[in-house]
């Protein structure tokens, strides 16, 4: 059986990635009665907030890291506010490792499962809001900071795009920011 050897990533992964971003929201009541009836179609123009993801992963290699994710944002201006959340699954793929070392902690990741997002009028439109799919789609670069409990830490900066789509609503927001990790397997790397 192959030795699999961990020079950068190992074991768990306790994770955080705020950012500030931009967003845009539409649909509908979520009640059939009103799906499909322009009267009661919403839809906000640009709304600016944060967007924040938790997770817990397992740095199955160097070159791959899995686990449950769970994202909450909120975004608004003067007339709307959006607030929806999403559950699921982050995976983690650094593709560069060993064909471009200077790019081997890049990585491009995604997160599915499910989302829920409503969009509340502050005036007398109507609100919308719905419950069904999460997407995500992004990508970040880490910077290895200082041993700690018998791993180590890194931070960087990440761009990622989401969105919430339900048959009543639907929700799509850019966001950047600084995601920060934890990685508790000792790795190759730490003897240096």
């Amino acid at each position: 059986m192959r030795q699999i050897t961990h020079e950068r990533r190992a074991g768990l992964v306790l994770g955080i990635a705020p950012g500030i971003g931009f967003a845009g929201a539409s649909g509908y009541p979520n009640d059939v009665k009103f799906i499909g009836n322009p009267a009661y179609f919403s839809s906000s123009p640009m709304l600016v907030g944060q967007s924040i993801s938790y997770f817990v992963m397992g740095a199955l290699t160097d070159y791959v890291s899995f686990g449950p994710m769970v994202n909450v944002a909120t975004f608004e201006n003067a007339a709307w506010k959006s607030t929806g959340f999403g559950i699921g699954f982050r995976a983690e793929v650094f593709p560069l490792v060993a064909i471009a070392p200077t790019f081997a902690d890049t990585a491009i990741y995604t997160q599915l499962g499910f989302g829920s997002a409503t969009l509340r009028a502050k005036g007398t439109s109507s609100d919308t809001d719905g419950s069904q799919s999460f997407l995500g789609v992004g990508l970040h670069h880490e910077f290895r900071a200082f041993r700690m409990l018998g791993g180590h830490a890194a931070l960087g900066p990440f761009i990622e795009y989401d969105a919430v789509i339900a048959l009543a609503t639907e929700r799509h927001w850019l966001s950047a920011g600084l995601r920060v990790a934890w990685y508790g397997g000792a790795v190759t790397g730490d003897r240096r």
